[in-house]
């Protein structure tokens, strides 16, 4: 995956991420809440020789302190200090459980002793760790060797009593917060990408170049409100759709400049992915340059042009093939001068006879004599084979992709399966796209306040 490819998975789920993190920081706060507080207080006692009246003395009783420092660490959370300690401030639990909420340090290089206790009342937290230190400066007194003067040789002295913890230790709700926000936040990013790397789904024309070498001519943002890319395109001439299929028209043109490409077949994968949209579109926008176009609605077994368009669907390409009428009688003009509309006529029982019949040959003849660009409309490839029967009676196969619709396995098997015919695939067109790129320069994106005007012929539509 490239940058690009990352950058894609995460604006394409980006309220997946936000809700994750939020999810997660809330269940940090949650948890937080739920959990017991503990307050943590802190007693300081230094270790004091008794003898010192010379500096010989002075220098013999701080390196014996220093040697035994570490040795009263022990004696802390021995049951000789806490067992004294639970009877005095009257503690429920036993000298070996009181020892795992005491911890002892030792400064470096310094002779003071930090006594902490924690425990879920802080007034109980502190009186246990001033009592931890005087029992521990009677302890001391008792085990100390004795001088001449018969005194113990060193002692215990407090220098900085334990206070009352306003504030718990545990649990840190900011922390806690931020660290599950985190969480979420990273889990997001990992569904995100991982649905971009293992996606069936083609998403982006950077998708399809994993998939196949046919060129992407074009790219068509989704249609607001259901609406068909026809209607948008004759309701916004300007709008940002009308402009990527315009794109897609110059696009054609460039595909084989040796060659003419008059008469495109449009299909697709399967059903609902916009190709009967997509070939409308086309021609509209080819019948702008003052071209001659004729749309033939060939998918004889879903029509679906005469309820796009509002037009006449009782006679168009059946009863052309069956010689009931000519094709220049069935033809209807919409959309624009120079478009005419081929509509699929009556629902025959047998389509696929039809569609393979020399009739249909003569037909899209004699309309490649009367007009500039014929756009032939059929079923999907991998629904029926009636697109694989058409393929030659056209210059060309355009094909559509509906964007988080089509999977990547279906179209290789489609592309594979065209591939068996001698007409070439001309490009494909990613319809659908969710999310495109903006521009004032488009009357559909212009700032509020400004008003787009709509032709007399847009207004109609």
């Amino acid at each position: 995956m490239t940058l690009q490819d990352y950058f894609q998975a995460l604006r394409g789920h980006w309220v997946v991420i936000i809700v994750l993190t939020l999810l997660g920081g809330g269940a940090a706060y949650g948890y937080s809440q739920l959990v017991d507080p503990e307050y943590r207080a802190e007693a300081q006692v230094m270790v004091i020789p008794t003898r010192g009246e010379s500096t010989s003395e002075l220098l013999q009783g701080s390196n014996y302190v220093q040697s035994l420092v570490q040795t009263y660490t022990l004696l802390v959370v021995s049951p000789t200090v806490l067992g004294p300690v639970i009877e005095e401030v009257g503690l429920d639990e036993t000298p070996n459980r009181l020892a795992r909420r005491v911890d002892v340090n030792v400064p470096l290089n310094t002779v003071v002793i930090e006594i902490g206790v924690t425990d879920a009342d802080g007034e109980t937290a502190q009186e246990t760790a001033n009592a931890i230190a005087s029992e521990l400066a009677v302890a001391v007194r008792d085990i100390s060797p004795l001088g001449a003067d018969e005194k113990p040789a060193v002692r215990i002295e407090t220098i900085s009593p334990a206070r009352t913890p306003t504030v718990p230790i545990s649990p840190n709700t900011r922390n806690n917060v931020a660290l599950g926000a985190a969480g979420g936040l990273l889990l997001g990013v990992v569904y995100a990408v991982l649905r971009r790397r293992f996606a069936t789904r083609i998403v982006s024309a950077s998708s399809l170049g994993e998939i196949t070498d046919v060129a992407v001519l074009g790219e068509i943002p989704e249609a607001a409100d259901n609406q068909t890319l026809a209607r948008v395109i004759r309701s916004q001439p300007d709008g940002r759709i009308a402009e990527a299929m315009r794109q897609v028209s110059a696009s054609l043109r460039f595909v084989d400049v040796d060659k003419s490409r008059r008469v495109i077949l449009v299909t697709s994968c399967s059903a609902q992915e916009g190709k009967s949209s997509v070939g409308l579109g086309l021609a509209l926008t080819l019948a702008e340059g003052g071209r001659t176009v004729l749309f033939i609605e060939a998918d004889l077994r879903r029509p679906s042009t005469a309820r796009y368009t509002q037009l006449e669907g009782a006679v168009g390409l059946t009863t052309v093939l069956i010689g009931d009428v000519e094709l220049d009688d069935a033809v209807q003009q919409w959309g624009r001068p120079g478009l005419d509309i081929l509509t699929a006529g009556a629902q025959p029982p047998n389509p696929g006879q039809l569609l393979s019949s020399g009739e249909l040959h003569k037909v899209v003849d004699d309309a490649r004599e009367k007009y500039d660009y014929v756009i032939i409309d059929t079923a999907p490839v991998l629904s029926v084979s009636d697109a694989l029967w058409l393929s030659t009676t056209a210059d060309g196969t355009l094909f559509v992709v509906r964007a988080h619709r089509t999977k990547g396995t279906e179209l290789a098997r489609a592309l594979s399966s065209l591939e068996s015919t001698r007409t070439p695939v001309l490009g494909i067109v990613l319809n659908g796209i969710r999310g495109a790129a903006k521009s004032p320069y488009y009357t559909d994106e212009r700032p509020r306040g400004l008003r787009p005007r709509l032709s007399r012929r847009g207004a109609r539509g």
